[in-house]
Order: C-alpha cells, then sequence, then structure tokens
C-alpha cells in the first residue's frame, strides 16, 4: 500500500471518528457554530501583499545575518578573553 493511500484512508478515518463523536456526544451544534464563527473571522483577516511578504523577509534575512556577525564577534571575544585568562593564570 503506498504511504499516500495510508495517510488518505488515515484521515477519513480520524474525521470519521471525530465526526462521529459530534454526533454521538450531542456537539454537533457547537462544531457547526465554531465553524461559522471561525469563517467569519477569517473574513477579518487582512492578509500581507506580495512586496510586503518580500520586504518583511528582507528584513529578517538582514537581521539574522547582522545577530551571526554579533553574535560571533562576541564569540571570538570571550574565546580570547578565557585564553588569557588561562595564559596569565598560568
Amino acid at each position: 500500500m503506498s504511504p499516500l493511500l495510508i495517510a488518505l484512508l488515515v484521515t477519513v478515518a480520524v474525521l470519521g471518528g471525530l465526526g462521529y463523536w459530534l454526533v454521538w456526544s450531542g456537539r454537533w451544534a457547537e462544531g457547526k457554530e465554531f465553524l461559522g464563527e471561525t469563517r467569519s473571522e477569517m473574513k477579518k483577516v487582512s492578509f500581507p501583499t506580495r512586496d510586503e511578504v518580500v520586504s518583511t523577509t528582507i528584513v529578517v534575512i538582514v537581521t539574522s545575518f547582522i545577530f551571526a556577525v554579533f553574535l560571533w564577534a562576541a564569540d571570538l571575544v570571550i574565546l580570547n578573553g578565557y585564553d588569557w585568562i588561562i595564559r596569565v593564570a598560568s
């Protein structure tokens, strides 16, 4: 059996079990209400434009690079400081 078919069968089984549980426990109405509220909240969401995503991605990459350089320099300073302390103490 292919992994895709197994994943499909597991998904169907889980959703079927969830539906059965919702009906059996009397929570079907709560589930429908939750999904309705979720749909109305998703309509209020404003998704960023492509330009906003690209610009914020660039900011994240540049900031990560700056922090990487800072941490590398701090590591060198600390390492050289420990070496100096060990040489002086010896």
